[in-house]
């Protein structure tokens, strides 16, 4: 374990977690975008004439088809926009919280008057936002990267008046994670005071009721309410797989199709959040484990999608609720069952033998269809590793253990579809 005694891994760990789980309204990309935008207003005295905005590959691609909160709209245009009229600079993830229908339209006529202007750039950080708002005699400039909240830098009329963490590549926290094994997660997350867990809770109810307001509202492609349904006619089974499944598609249907209601982010995205929650909370219901066991399941999913995204990144060509959220769902799912480190390990190898190959191809109303199938291999992953039934090691990407595992997975995010990104831009931006 890591040269820092153990309260202080437990105190570095539950900060961590905690940064990561924070409540979002809409997609996290395109929320990103419009918080760097109304920080920038805050610092400008007069009216803006031009906003200009260079972002990342990976935000270009996961704002352009997502609806945003509160709207019928799409796009890193939009965000902007409305970033600058009606965005709480105050607010971090719920900066879309005062949206209406007079500032759509506000930010409809930007762009339509071409104020507003968006480059994808490459060579950044995945997480990565700068915008300049011009006004008549005064220039605004801010920074924001490395996580979707974290401001870099502020300078007016060329002035730095701010400048804090870049958090590019994460070192701090890698450089932790590096130094544990999953093993240490899970003991971790089993001898942690029970306590210090407490604000895991809120996101379990927060994404169970986004989940069945998913269900009644039938928002977007309503993925989750049309599962529901072939399971009322017998069409498919009722077992906790697929109502992880059901749960988990109708979450991402009212947050990818501008629902307002609020979902506990992990790995500073709302899917991961919902993908990571609620099919450990489904299982737990249905063995009926305790709140105190549920809590700890919980917190070993988030831990173990950060530990994932230190390799792969926060953002990559690779769907995250595959490779990351759903590996940790699968490991805190194991872990309900009373799985120890054989069959934690044996889960993950599952989970990467079976969905490694899933792209993102953006954040969208389909991204349900993503968070189903992984919730779903989540839950069955981890019953039949608990079974023996585990992929051979050294095979494919498998590695002797599931750490050599994620780090392949990770050498071939960075390496193997290095060039996917540029290719899906090209193929959703036709």
């Amino acid at each position: 374990m890591s040269i820092l005694n153990k309260e202080e891994v437990f105190e570095q760990l539950i900060e961590i977690i905690k940064n990561e789980t924070k409540p979002a309204v809409g997609c996290t990309e395109p929320v990103a975008v419009a918080l760097t935008v109304a920080t920038a207003k805050k610092y400008l005295k007069g009216e803006p004439t031009k906003v200009d905005l260079k972002v990342s590959k990976n935000i270009y691609k996961n704002g352009k088809s997502v609806t945003i909160p509160n709207t019928e709209e799409c796009g890193v245009h939009m965000a902007a926009a409305l970033g600058l009229i009606c965005g709480d600079a105050d607010a971090g993830l719920m900066v879309f919280k005062n949206v209406d229908k007079a500032q759509v339209e506000k930010a409809n006529k930007l762009i339509d008057e071409n104020l507003v202007n968006v480059i994808p750039v490459s060579n950044e950080d995945s997480v990565f936002v700068e915008v300049t708002i011009i006004g008549d005699d005064e220039e605004v400039s801010v920074i924001l990267r490395g996580s979707h909240t974290n401001i870099n830098e502020i300078k007016v009329n060329g002035e730095i008046l701010f400048k804090g963490e870049s958090l590019k590549g994460d070192t701090k926290s890698y450089s932790f994670f590096k130094s544990l094994t999953l093993k240490d997660l899970r003991i971790i997350a089993e001898e942690i005071p029970c306590e210090k867990l407490a604000f895991i809770d809120d996101g379990i109810s927060m994404n169970k009721e986004a989940a069945v307001e998913g269900l009644r509202r039938e928002k977007g492609l309503h993925w989750g309410a049309s599962l529901l349904k072939l399971q009322q006619e017998g069409k498919i089974g009722k077992d906790s797989a697929t109502t992880a499944r059901i749960l988990t598609a109708a979450g991402s249907d009212i947050r990818m199709s501008g629902g307002t209601c609020p979902i506990m982010t992990s790995g500073g995205s709302g899917n991961q959040g919902l993908c990571v929650i609620l099919p450990i909370m489904v299982v737990a219901e249905d063995i009926k484990a305790s709140q105190e066991t549920l809590r700890r399941a919980v917190f070993l999913g988030h831990v173990v999608n950060n530990f994932v995204k230190k390799y792969t990144g926060k953002l990559s060509a690779i769907c995250g609720c595959a490779i990351a959220a759903g590996i940790g769902a699968s490991v805190g799912v194991s872990w309900l069952l009373g799985g120890k480190d054989k069959e934690i390990q044996g889960t993950i190898q599952n989970m990467l033998a079976n969905l490694t190959g899933m792209v993102c191809d953006g954040a969208k109303e389909s991204c349900a269809i993503k968070l189903s199938t992984s919730a779903a291999e989540a839950i069955i992953s981890a019953y039949l590793a608990k079974n023996g039934t585990i992929v051979p090691n050294k095979t494919g990407i498998i590695g002797n253990t599931a750490e050599e595992t994620i780090e392949n997975l990770g050498l071939l995010c960075r390496d193997g579809f290095s060039m996917a990104d540029d290719v899906m831009l090209t193929i959703a931006c036709e």
